[in-house]
């Protein structure tokens, strides 16, 4: 997971025989792009982006309806004019890169490790805001666990529309079964498409898809932006996910799931409303089911602990890094355990609070916003500063469909939970709950007027004065204790955050002492390298090829979900060679985030869309096993077979080909 101005060519030469060039790197940075969650490439130099149907379901659920399901029957603009928008979404492409270490440093070189966290971010928070401009949007990213600071200038389009996406049923092929499994057969792939002044975005920095098929062990690299990893955070910190956050993380996402599916279940217009936030919860269950399990492996903690004894021993040795190195590791372990005796409080009311709810997190925006405009920009919360206040208030104005029954679950389940974890006596229970059930309470704030897009922008714009004015039944309730999770939030910003990046500041200079930058960060949902070669893996002496082909499609298929085919794909059988590649495996070092990252030949060609990962990289959050971890790809050549054998897409092919 190399940044783009810190790659090492000559590594990679060592071990493949190849590396790009500086040419190379800034062509593929310039036709990269990040959307919400997920990573992308622009592929035309009309705009035309490749990213997952996954990273663009709720786009697709947003524009279905009970007439028009574009969930389960795809959707296919054979026109521009049919080309709907995203309600929300927005694409960054990476311009500039820049170290403004020592500005931060400056910053809070003499604050205390409690006035830390808020120096930083008032720092952070000056540091974008003087960048951000227009289209400009920049952002201060945290490297090496704050050994490193750096500024990424981005352009945004918030103009971005749907052009292409198959049906939910072969995009997804096998279900919760097939995830995180190989072989796979997915045709998880789907096209949007940037506008500017209500026209196609020129992008004449874009990549090229390869339509021709890779070979096993050719070199590829994939380019992307891989969310979050914690391969440098200390034992305790790690010890604290495996015994606290991850076993209660694990416990809410069953029970959600169960009342979701059963809420999908109830219909077809509930099946459409529930689709994005079920598939989300069966994928994070999965994903952090094998975080767990890494950590809780004893080979694997033990990899874990042997890392830090290292570096620790490394510290030892050196008189420079015991002066500045302190007892950092003994501060985050005791900052872990303040963090036990507020954990739940602050997850219920902060962190988490109305779970995948838009109603609350709408109200939220509008709520915090109001208060934070008048504020100095450095005082703002991270979300509220001048340089992302943007991005709340698309949020806010999207216009999104609002499922009153679905949002009532979903309230319903946070509350019941809230109250279940912090006991029924808890004084924050008693403000949020009053004297109404969660039940009853969460049918009450599902008929808010949020609903309506006008009335969102109205308490936007209108601010502190319409925020105070409304009866809304959300905008009451979320005014109401607003200013108890804000005093959460400044405890664990004094009490955990501010300790812990402080000491871990100290850490990652000592680190630099003794590896400098031949180790590469961790993620941090910002763009990435990771080179590799196509290969499959063997195991318990079985060896796995890279490649699925079409006729293991039809071979795989049972007639019943999750391996059932669409109409349009058993009519097209005859029409498709069976040997097109479908998905295949590479060892790259991905991890969730860089879902649609494109995957690169040598000539810098988009040959694939990464979508997943075998059941091994579970574990990549915390470490990487070159012999069993691998990347999972929907290949080029079935996007190229599907768009012309089985959905009749000849101008989207026509120019993705260029003609």
């Amino acid at each position: 997971m190399w940044t783009f101005d810190s790659f090492p060519a000559a590594e990679m030469r060592r071990e493949l025989g190849w590396a790009p060039d500086q040419n190379w790197l800034n062509r593929v940075m310039a036709g990269v792009a990040r959307l919400p969650g997920c990573s992308a490439s622009n592929v035309s130099a009309q705009g035309l982006v490749l990213t997952n149907h996954h990273c663009v379901v709720a786009c697709i659920q947003n524009l279905s309806s009970t007439d028009a399901n574009y969930l389960d029957a795809g959707f296919m603009s054979r026109t521009r004019d049919e080309e709907r928008t995203c309600p929300g979404m927005y694409v960054q492409v990476l311009t500039a890169i820049s170290d403004v270490t020592e500005r931060i440093d400056a910053a809070t070189r003499e604050v205390s490790a409690e006035a830390f966290a808020p120096a930083r971010n008032g720092e952070i928070a000056r540091i974008e805001g003087e960048c951000s401009t227009g289209t400009q949007r920049c952002e201060v990213v945290t490297l090496y666990q704050g050994g490193r600071y750096a500024l990424y200038t981005y352009r945004r389009y918030d103009d971005v529309r749907l052009v292409f996406a198959p049906e939910g049923d072969m995009a997804h092929f096998g279900g919760d079964p097939d995830n995180f499994n190989f072989p796979r057969y997915c045709t998880d792939f789907a096209f949007l498409r940037l506008y500017e002044n209500g026209a196609p975005a020129a992008t004449p920095n874009h990549l090229s898809l390869r339509f021709t098929p890779l070979s096993a062990g050719e070199v590829t690299l994939v380019a992307g932006n891989p969310g979050a990893t914690s391969r440098l955070r200390s034992v305790s910190e790690l010890a604290f996910e495996r015994d606290v956050n991850l076993p209660w993380r694990l416990v809410t996402l069953a029970e959600a799931r169960g009342q979701f599916a059963a809420y999908a279940a109830l219909g077809p217009d509930q099946a459409r409303a529930a689709s994005s936030a079920l598939q989300s919860v069966e994928n994070s269950f999965k994903a952090l089911w094998g975080r767990r399990a890494a950590l809780a492996d004893p080979d694997g903690f033990a990899h874990v602990a042997e890392r830090e004894q290292d570096l620790q021993q490394r510290v030892a040795r050196n008189q420079a890094s015991q002066r500045e190195v302190g007892a950092a590791w003994e501060e985050i372990a005791a900052a872990q355990n303040v963090y036990q005796d507020m954990f739940y409080p602050y997850q219920y009311l902060e962190a988490r609070a109305g779970d995948r709810s838009l109603l609350f997190a709408w109200a939220r925006d509008i709520v915090r916003a109001s208060a934070e405009r008048s504020r100095p920009d450095g005082e703002r919360l991270p979300r509220y500063t001048e340089a992302r206040i943007a991005s709340a208030a698309q949020f806010v104005a999207a216009e999104r469909p609002v499922e009153a029954s679905f949002e009532e679950l979903i309230l319903s389940f946070w509350l019941t939970k809230m109250r279940e974890y912090l006991t029924a006596d808890h004084p924050a229970v008693r403000r949020v709950l009053g004297n109404e059930s969660p039940e009853a309470l969460a049918r009450r704030l599902a008929q808010s007027r949020l609903a309506d897009p006008a009335y969102r922008r109205q308490l936007w714009e209108g601010g502190p004065a319409a925020v105070a004015a409304s009866d809304d039944p959300m905008i009451v309730f979320v005014r109401g204790w607003d200013n108890d999770a804000r005093a959460l939030l400044r405890q664990y910003e004094e009490r955990v955050e501010g300790p812990v990046a402080r000491a871990q500041e100290r850490i990652a200079r000592a680190r630099f002492r003794a590896f400098g930058e031949s180790q590469y960060p961790d993620a941090t949902f910002s763009p990435r390298l990771s080179y590799g070669r196509v290969a499959g893996w063997t195991e318990g002496g079985r060896a796995v090829p890279p490649f699925t082909r079409v006729s293991g499609l039809y071979q795989r298929a049972t007639g019943h979900a999750p391996f059932a085919l669409t109409q349009r794909w058993i009519d097209a059988r005859a029409r498709i060679n069976g040997d097109t590649i479908f998905n295949l495996s590479t060892t790259h070092d991905v991890i969730g985030g860089n879902s649609g990252s494109p995957l690169l030949d040598r000539e810098g060609r988009v040959v694939g869309a990464v979508f997943d990962g075998n059941i091994h990289s579970l574990g990549g959050d915390y470490f990487y096993d070159g012999e069993l971890n691998r990347t999972v790809t929907v290949a080029a050549t079935i996007m190229r077979t599907a768009l012309a054998e089985v959905y009749g897409m000849d101008l989207l092919l026509a120019e993705l080909e260029g003609r």
